[in-house]
């Protein structure tokens, strides 16, 4: 694949599982805790991550990323939860166990 079409995919990728989540349930275009949950089960299968699936992490990631406090993730905000998730994937590889999604 030629330079830069890798990285346009991904980024396609990542619009499409937000727009794949966040019309189940609400508003378009934006994802509820129950759309995340979902998405989030759905997306992360990896091993490692079988203990994030606690309700209580997720809750805290979904709420820590809800800046403007409205209950939903707008894809502004889902992106935040990206890098959250991929800095808590880094750390697990190089065995640096966070544990929860506001530890530096």
């Amino acid at each position: 694949m030629p330079s830069g079409q890798k990285e346009q995919k991904a980024l396609k990728t990542i619009v499409d599982v937000y727009h794949r989540y966040s019309i189940r349930e609400g508003q378009l275009d934006l994802l509820n805790f129950n759309d995340f949950k979902t998405g989030y089960a759905n997306t992360c299968p990896v091993p490692q991550f079988q203990n994030r699936n606690q309700a209580d992490y997720l809750k805290k990631l979904f709420q820590e990323t809800d800046l403007n406090k409205d209950k939903d993730l707008s894809f502004e905000e889902f992106t935040i939860v990206l890098a959250k998730v991929t800095d808590d994937a880094h750390r697990i590889i190089h065995k640096d166990d966070r544990c929860t999604p506001d530890k530096d």
